[in-house]
């Protein structure tokens, strides 16, 4: 208790433009410590897409070769042709990656900006440019391979709609984790750079 009294007795006592600089030193920690943890999730984000991209590609490759079906082939080039896109778009992205090495904190402070704000349009926008064509291919896919056995209709009516439903729901699951991810940490985040910066500036 002393030392808390003791503490609000120093603040109180200190200048408008000592607690503006102890106010900035705590935004540029809490900056650091949330960058951080941004660039590690993104790391392990590509990580993931890059992995993905190294398994399925051959696997796709062997279905273009011994899969008889002239859908499945071409679903599953497109697929090849999807995973290889995705993997060049996380590259380009990550070449505006702040440079720790810049001249200025605060040169830095906007590389981090610009760069959160292009991540930011990226999961915006990915429901057209990920979601999409990848629904596409994976129901012209499965619909062929269905398709192609000539199994009666009534036999295939309840599969169809399963396989439709569990797309349906994964589309609907990475829709609402992408708004929830840019609520929760890409809205925050550049809030909290915003307020930096202009603090700096001031």
């Amino acid at each position: 208790m002393i030392e808390e009294d003791e503490l609000i007795r120093i603040w109180q006592s200190s200048s408008n433009q000592d607690r503006i600089k102890f106010e900035t030193s705590k935004l540029i920690l809490d900056m650091k410590s949330s960058l951080d943890r941004f660039h590690k999730s993104v790391k392990y984000r590509d990580l993931t897409e890059f992995l993905n991209a190294i398994i399925m590609i051959p696997i796709l490759i062997y279905v273009i070769y011994a899969i008889p079906y002239t859908l499945t082939k071409i679903a599953a080039f497109l697929l090849v042709l999807f995973l290889i896109y995705v993997v060049i778009k996380l590259r380009r992205l990550n070449k505006h990656k702040p440079n720790t090495l810049s001249d200025s904190y605060m040169d830095y402070l906007y590389q981090c900006k610009h760069y959160l704000s292009l991540q930011k349009k990226m999961r915006e926008t990915a429901p057209y440019w990920y979601l999409l064509p990848l629904l596409i291919c994976t129901i012209l896919f499965t619909t062929s391979v269905i398709l192609g056995k000539d199994i009666p209709l009534e036999q295939i009516t309840w599969p169809l709609i399963i396989m439709s439903a569990i797309i349906i729901g994964g589309a609907i699951f990475v829709y609402l984790y992408n708004a929830w991810i840019i609520r929760k940490q890409y809205i925050p985040r550049l809030e909290k750079m915003e307020a930096l910066i202009k603090a700096m500036e001031s």
